[in-house]
């Protein structure tokens, strides 16, 4: 019950990090996404540093760091990437997310008509939140518009409408484990 209650605050968590950061994005929609792409970046590169180190460290086997050159390479240049590039990388981001948000919407969908079966009283709810993302996931995905602000909104929006489904999935699902 313990690793539940834990397992619980971290989806929580996690949820209301997706809800916060969507709202960033809706309130600066131009410089959030710079901003997001740089920290992403910044934080690529470094991360591509720790892994060069981490192949040229002395290790008696070769085994535990022997990817780590080309993979310490590629988190390298994709920051970099991710530095220099954010214009051209904002597209193809928000196509990816929403995929991302169809895919999590079809599954939602499926654990609503599961919650229907169980016998859970909200299931409506669940269904109604996940056909909501959805619809948002496919305006993503078509790109309604060329405006940068507009798009960086819309994926702020579907951020905030995701993270309020997992909250909401989290609560049904627990509270209904527990009786």
């Amino acid at each position: 019950m313990k690793r539940l209650k834990k397992v619980r605050q971290m989806y929580t968590l996690f949820s209301v990090g997706l809800i916060f950061l969507g709202a960033m994005l809706l309130i600066w929609p131009n410089m959030a996404a710079d901003v997001f792409f740089k920290i992403i970046g910044v934080l690529l590169v470094l991360f591509g540093i720790v892994k060069l180190v981490g192949y040229f460290s002395p290790d008696s086997m070769e085994l535990a760091f022997q990817f780590d050159f080309a993979m310490g390479i590629a988190s390298a240049l994709l920051g970099l990437v991710m530095l220099f590039r954010t214009n051209q990388l904002l597209d193809i981001v928000v196509i990816a997310i929403g995929l991302f948000m169809i895919l999590d919407a079809l599954l939602r969908v499926q654990t609503a008509l599961d919650a229907r079966r169980m016998g859970i009283r909200r299931w409506r709810m669940l269904l109604i939140m996940a056909l909501l993302t959805a619809a948002c996931g496919v305006l993503l995905f078509m790109k309604p518009t060329q405006a940068t602000g507009a798009l960086v909104m819309l994926v702020g929006l579907n951020l905030m409408i995701d993270g309020l489904l997992n909250l909401f999935v989290v609560q049904c699902t627990v509270s209904t484990f527990r009786r």
